[in-house]
């Protein structure tokens, strides 16, 4: 079921029509806010689109190297697992 939330981004209010949980949507928009905190902090820019836009790619570049760190523990399992057949394989001859 799709439910429409208010959100407020940056100072901006939006709504927004998701099948997410109105908990997901708070969890979410907290989430950019506190990016957006962090590149004002930094002082880079005043202009509050580059402010979203920059936020946004520093949330794309956690997802990036959460998905790199992924992507190495599954290769890790998937090693560890074929090992471990050949032991097994091996106990059962």
């Amino acid at each position: 079921m799709v439910d429409r939330f208010n959100v407020n981004i940056a100072g901006y209010a939006l709504t927004v029509s998701t099948e997410r949980s109105a908990k997901h949507m708070e969890l979410l928009s907290e989430l950019l806010n506190e990016r957006v905190r962090e590149v004002q902090k930094s002082g880079g820019t005043a202009n509050y689109l580059h402010v979203i836009m920059l936020a946004a790619m520093k949330l794309g570049d956690e997802i990036l190297e959460l998905r790199a760190e992924l992507d190495r523990e599954k290769r890790q399992f998937e090693e560890k697992s074929k090992d471990l057949l050949v032991v097994l394989d091996e106990a059962l001859k």
